[in-house]
């Protein structure tokens, strides 16, 4: 379940880098010497929340325990992730758009190191490697089904079946992350 949420961490963030930019292009026609600092926005909050979910998630366990800093912390974030990205669609303005980008890529940002600790936390000492290893090849088959499902829902059906298809991974990862 661990390596499923930390899948829909990188199945974001690979669709965000694969058709991030062709998507800004395509839609309003930014040209590629927009594209340059427009595609890169939605990264900007990421580099701050993923160090600050580390925090968060250690000053959540001092508080209240395992169970709310791993699982509790990871579905809100994985909710604010989704609930960004099914909003997408329905916005009309660039800027929105490109807001609600950086903001739901922020949100799924926030619980990068999440997943690392649950595999410490849940590991016996002795097979944390062998915990990671399987946790981590799970997880990085997202780098070869985003770039391929993003652009089959693209030509298939549209951009904005992207959005959808990222907000129903998140859900799913939501749900796994509560077990």
């Amino acid at each position: 379940l661990n390596a499923f949420g930390y899948f829909t961490f990188l199945y974001i963030t690979f669709t965000l880098v694969s058709w991030g930019p062709k998507y800004l292009q395509d839609t309003f026609h930014y040209d590629l010497k927009s594209l340059w600092y427009i595609a890169m926005i939605p990264w900007i909050g990421s580099t701050i929340t993923v160090l600050l979910g580390g925090y968060i998630g250690d000053y959540l366990h001092r508080r209240f325990g395992l169970k709310v800093a791993r699982n509790g912390f990871a579905c809100v974030m994985l909710f604010l992730t989704a609930l960004c990205f099914i909003m997408i669609p329905h916005l009309g303005t660039p800027a929105a758009i490109i807001t609600f980008i950086a903001l739901g890529n922020a949100c799924n940002a926030m619980i990068n190191s999440v997943f690392y600790t649950v595999i410490i936390d849940v590991s016996p000492n002795a097979n944390v490697g062998s915990f990671a290893g399987f946790t981590l090849a799970i997880a990085n088959i997202a780098s070869i089904i985003a770039p391929m499902l993003s652009g089959w829902l693209a030509q298939h059906y549209s951009y904005n079946a992207i959005f959808y298809a990222i907000a129903g991974i998140a859900f799913c990862s939501m749900v796994c992350m509560i077990f």
